[in-house]
């Protein structure tokens, strides 16, 4: 694959057509590219590395000894070593504003 999210999406939608049953994993940025590009054919499995390595970043640049983060929903989850789980404070914050936002431009 390439540094170009549209040749990559290009190419994984090409060999898609070529065979609907090849497993393919992408890599692509966020945003309109990625959101029509998911629209026009079945993404199984969708994760934004970017957003959950970030999170794990900030939050060992913030002092945490967390070595593990996922993404539910909208929340990036940290575990910690005793196995604990909790959301990232900045994201849950982050994640609400966006339900807010929603929930004002549907009313």
């Amino acid at each position: 694959m390439t540094s170009d999210e549209v040749e990559n999406i290009s190419i994984a939608v090409a060999a898609h057509g070529m065979h609907e049953d090849l497993h393919t994993l992408l890599r692509a940025g966020r945003g309109d590219v990625v959101n029509e590009t998911s629209s026009l054919f079945k993404i199984g499995l969708v994760r934004d590395v970017y957003r959950i390595g970030g999170t794990l970043l900030a939050a060992a640049a913030l002092g945490s000894p967390v070595t593990v983060a996922f993404l539910h929903e909208q929340t990036v989850y940290l575990i910690d070593p005793d196995g604990r789980i909790e959301p990232f404070d900045s994201d849950v914050e982050a994640a609400r504003g966006a339900d807010t936002a929603l929930s004002t431009a549907s009313s």
